[in-house]
């Protein structure tokens, strides 16, 4: 006896359709961005904790971008009244800052629009610094590779 999976697969595509907008971790939730990152700047300040032996350039430029994020978020109730743009441009500063405090720049998650080539819609592609890395010295010993042929067919490094 065979089964019929049509229904199921059919039931479990909705279910699917249905958690996605749940399970989108970029809400941001701005009331514990702000409480955060007064308590960060409190401590940068004052100088305590893991900012005690902080050098004051580095303090100096979280609290640069602490105040760019929160001039951004001023005023705004909920990530919704926030444009796409804005809420990479808040995601990409909490995680700068999160990576200067950590000492883990490696580790940074980097958010960038990006129109896949021919077609003209914006994609959000999300890389750490690593990779972006790793990409970039990918393509330039692509680069550096390329066969340099001779008349005769023949191709060797370059």
């Amino acid at each position: 006896m065979r089964l019929n999976t049509m229904p199921y697969i059919a039931a479990l595509a909705v279910a699917i359709l249905l958690l996605v907008p749940a399970l989108d971790s970029s809400a941001l939730e701005l009331d514990q961005i702000r409480a955060q990152q007064q308590t960060i700047s409190a401590d940068i300040v004052a100088g305590k904790g893991r900012y005690a032996s902080m050098p004051v350039s580095k303090r100096n430029q979280i609290l640069a971008k602490q105040t760019v994020l929160l001039k951004l978020i001023e005023g705004k109730n909920t990530d919704s009244e926030l444009s796409d743009d804005q809420k990479m441009e808040v995601f990409n500063g909490l995680e700068w800052i999160e990576a200067t405090v950590n000492n883990a720049e490696n580790e940074r998650v980097i958010c960038k629009s990006e129109k896949p080539t021919g077609s003209n819609r914006a994609q959000r592609v999300c890389r750490t610094v690593a990779q972006m890395r790793e990409e970039r010295e990918a393509s330039e010993r692509l680069i550096d590779r390329r066969a340099v042929c001779s008349e005769g067919g023949m191709c060797t490094g370059r």
